[in-house]
């Protein structure tokens, strides 16, 4: 069964609402205390912990822009059609991963590089 544009639409729609919900309940803590601990090791548990709610934060911010690109290209009319080589994108693919721009050959050949 071939999922429609309209049904693409709507998942993409739900998943930048869920993504800028997830964005908004970041915390942002300029120190968090790091350099008031008595131990050192506290120092590099916070760190280590900031690090990675940056990288996810990060991570969730680029998912965020690549769903609402996809959204725009279902407005301008080029949503399923590869970026690389203009063919359209296989459904599947689609279902599987709405957002992308590629299609499976030039994402394999840009994963290679």
């Amino acid at each position: 069964m071939v999922i429609s544009i309209d049904k693409l639409k709507a998942r993409l729609e739900n998943q930048r609402a869920e993504l800028q919900a997830e964005l908004a309940s970041f915390e942002v803590e300029p120190n968090n205390g790091m350099g008031y601990s008595t131990h050192p090791a506290d120092d590099g548990s916070i760190a280590t912990e900031q690090a990675s709610d940056l990288a996810l934060r990060r991570n969730t911010e680029r998912l965020l822009y690549q769903v609402e690109r996809a959204l725009f290209r279902i407005k301008e009319g080029s949503f399923g059609v590869c970026r690389e080589c203009g063919k359209p994108i296989d459904h599947a693919r689609l279902e599987a991963i709405p957002y992308t721009r590629l299609c499976i050959d030039c994402a394999t050949r840009h994963a290679d590089d």
